[in-house]
């Protein structure tokens, strides 16, 4: 589970906002453990600067080291919702 805010101000529109509030895992058909790494997440609050969102397709700009640009694209599936 989790909260998450899309800024639609003028400084930084489109940087989409999630934490983490609570993280059960799924082992070996055990369900529902609160441990393990991912609990290391809990409370983490990540930022992704949207260039682009369309319902399908979401483009993610990001800065390498260097300061050069690069772009991530996720592609949603059906699919893959359904069986989730």
């Amino acid at each position: 589970k989790s909260t998450c805010s899309v800024d639609i101000g003028p400084i930084n529109p489109g940087v989409f906002t999630f934490e983490y509030k609570d993280i059960k895992t799924n082992i070996f058909g055990i369900s529902d453990l609160p441990v393990g790494f991912f609990g290391l997440l809990k409370g983490r609050v990540n930022l992704i600067d949207t260039v682009w969102f369309d319902g399908e397709r979401w483009i993610e700009r990001t800065y390498l080291g260097n300061g050069d640009v690069a772009y991530n694209v996720y592609v949603r599936d059906e699919d893959d919702e359904k069986n989730a």
